[in-house]
């Protein structure tokens, strides 16, 4: 009897010495995996802000239209996009996008394409859409009259320094993207605010 459980135990005690170096293989993946998901964004050489820098200038609003498939692969050619390099360097950002017909989105990425605020026009009660993007030592320094987080007045607090605004707005047929195009073009605007243009303070 004592036989049959010495023979019964060699497989569990073979596990056992096998069963640190599956734990340490699986917590290796698990690093190596975190680490390349992090450090990607900054290794690739054709990253969002390479792809941008060709067709947009700092701070200026750029109507991508032809163009949007170099700067944005994957875009929906059923919107029409419109897109801003920020550098919060010298001051907060003011961003206005108008309402149009059928959809307008406005979304904030870092400058390595993560994304970190996004708004719509199903919750503006104006028609157009304004936000301000700031870094966390000038949102400090703001204290604002109004709320900040209605969707036509929004404060946003940028993780970086640099990054991009996208402003997509829906042309539910072919015919509609060039006068969806051109309202963009007209209304949008992304421009550094001088101290006397920031938001009020209290």
């Amino acid at each position: 009897m004592m036989r049959l459980a010495g023979i019964a135990a060699r497989p569990l005690r073979r596990l056992l010495g096998v069963l640190p170096w599956l734990v340490a293989g699986l917590l290796l993946g698990v690093a190596v995996h975190i680490l390349s998901v992090f450090a990607l964004p900054r290794l690739a050489p054709d990253d969002a802000r390479a792809r941008l820098s060709g067709v947009t200038e700092v701070n200026r609003l750029t109507t991508l239209s032809g163009r949007g498939s170099v700067a944005l692969p994957l875009a929906d050619p059923a919107f029409e996009t419109a897109i801003c390099r920020f550098d919060l360097s010298a001051g907060p950002l003011h961003v206005r996008a108008p309402v149009t017909p059928h959809y307008t989105a406005i979304a904030l990425y870092t400058a390595t394409g993560i994304a970190f605020g996004a708004i719509n026009d199903r919750a503006a009660t104006r028609r157009t859409l304004d936000l301000f993007v700031v870094t966390q030592a000038q949102r400090r320094e703001l204290s604002t009259d109004e709320d900040e987080t209605a969707a036509d007045n929004l404060i946003l607090v940028s993780p970086t320094t640099e990054g991009f605004v996208l402003i997509r707005a829906l042309a539910v047929q072919p015919s509609l993207a060039p006068i969806v195009r051109e309202q963009l073009a007209a209304q949008s605007l992304c421009e550094i605010l001088t101290p006397e243009q920031a938001p009020a303070t209290q």
